[in-house]
C-alpha cells in the first residue's frame, strides 16, 4: 500500500508531480522504479531496536560526548545532555564551560563534564563512541578548531545547531564532513548549509543530493520529519504533533541521535530510533497535555521504548 508525499510536504506547490511514498524501510520492490520515499512504521521499528542484554553493563551501551552550551546558553547543553541520557547511553559526558558547572551538578548528577581546554587532546576523544557538537556553541574561533580537529580524526560527529551555522559559513569544511556523519538541521538552518529554496520538494531533492555527495544522514526536522540517508533514500517519521511545538525539542533530540551510535547502531538506524521515539513520547504527552516541554519529552523516553518492547513481546 501507497502513499503520496504531497500529504507530508507543507507549502508544496499543488501542481508539483505527486511522487509515490511505500509503507515500511524492508518493503523494497524488484523494479527499478521503486520510491526512494519511505514512511517508518511500527514493524520497522521493532526490527532496528534492541532490548538490553542480561549481564550487561554501562560499557555495553556506549559513551557519548556532547559539546554545547555558552554562558548564556547552558539550557541548549543540559537538554542535549538529557536527551542522551534518557536515551539509554551508558555513559554520558558533556563539555560545557565551567560556569554552568553547578547546573550540571544539580540537574544531571549522572553525566560527566569535560573542559573545553580538553578537546583539544584530539587523542584523547577516540574512547567516545558518539560525538555530538553544536546545541547552544555559538559561533566562536574555538567552535571552528573543534570542528577541525574532529574532522582531521576522520570521525563521524553529529552536528546541530550552532554547528551547522559554522559549517553554512566556512563550505570548505562542510565538504570535509566524516562519512556516516548526521546532520540535524531545521528549515532555515538547511537553508543556510544548502542555500535558499523555495519550497519543501526542492529541499528534499537538495538534501538527497547532497546526503549522497557527503555520505552522510540529513535529518530534515518538522512535524513530519525527513531521514535521508547515503544513498538518497528518504525515511518519512510520522511521530510528533504540534504539542511539542516549543523551544529545546531539537536539543533533546541531538542527544538522543548521539545516545543511539554511543549504543552501536549505524548513522541511518539511530537517526530513524531517535526521530520515531522522540515524537512518540511527545505523543504521549500530549494524550494528557495541551503542551509538552523538552524536558517533559526527554523524560519520558525511556517509558516510551520500555512500552513498545513490551508490546513486540506480549507483556
Amino acid at each position: 500500500m501507497s502513499v503520496f508525499l504531497n500529504a507530508f510536504l507543507p507549502d508544496t506547490d499543488p501542481s508539483s508531480k505527486l511522487q509515490v511514498v511505500d509503507r515500511g524501510l524492508s518493503k523494497q520492490s524488484a523494479e527499478a522504479s521503486a520510491s526512494p520515499y519511505k514512511l517508518i512504521e511500527e514493524e520497522d521499528i521493532r526490527e532496528l531496536v534492541k532490548p538490553r542484554m542480561p549481564f550487561s553493563h554501562k560499557g555495553t551501551y556506549g559513551h557519548a560526548l556532547i559539546i554545547a552550551g555558552e554562558i548564556r546558553t547552558m539550557g541548549a547543553a543540559m537538554l542535549a545532555a538529557k536527551g542522551c541520557l534518557y536515551g539509554g547511553a551508558g555513559l554520558t559526558t558533556v563539555s560545557i564551560p565551567e560556569t554552568g558547572l553547578t547546573a550540571l551538578n544539580s540537574a544531571l548528577p549522572e553525566v560527566m563534564f569535560l573542559e573545553r581546554k580538553q578537546l583539544i587532546k584530539m587523542k584523547s576523544l577516540k574512547k567516545y563512541n558518539a560525538i555530538a557538537i553544536g546545541p547552544g556553541i555559538g559561533k566562536l574561533l574555538d567552535g571552528m578548531a573543534v570542528l577541525e580537529g574532529f574532522f582531521a580524526l576522520k570521525r563521524p560527529v553529529i552536528a546541530d545547531a550552532d554547528a551547522l551555522g559554522l559549517l553554512g559559513e566556512h563550505q570548505d569544511l562542510l565538504y570535509h564532513l566524516p562519512k556516516d556523519s548526521i546532520l540535524t538541521p531545521h528549515v532555515k538552518e538547511f537553508d543556510v548549509l544548502f542555500g535558499q529554496h523555495k519550497n519543501w520538494w526542492e529541499r528534499l531533492q537538495t538534501a538527497r543530493m547532497e546526503a549522497k555527495k557527503l555520505g552522510t544522514v540529513i535529518v530534515l526536522k518538522n512535524q513530519f520529519t525527513f531521514i535521508i540517508d547515503q544513498q538518497g533514500d528518504v525515511m518519512i517519521n510520522q511521530t510528533g504533533n504540534p504539542a511539542m511545538a516549543q523551544g529545546g525539542m531539537g536539543d533533546v533530540l541531538t542527544g538522543l541521535v548521539a545516545a543511539y551510535v554511543a549504543q552501536g547502531y549505524s548513522a541511518k538506524a539511530a537517526a530513524i530510533l531517535a526521530c520515531y521515539f522522540h515524537g512518540k513520547a511527545g505523543d504521549e504527552l500530549a494524550k494528557d497535555n495541551f503542551s509538552v516541554t523538552a524536558s517533559q519529552v526527554a523524560e519520558e523516553i525511556p517509558k516510551t521504548v520500555k512500552r513498545f518492547i513490551d508490546l513486540r513481546s506480549g507483556n
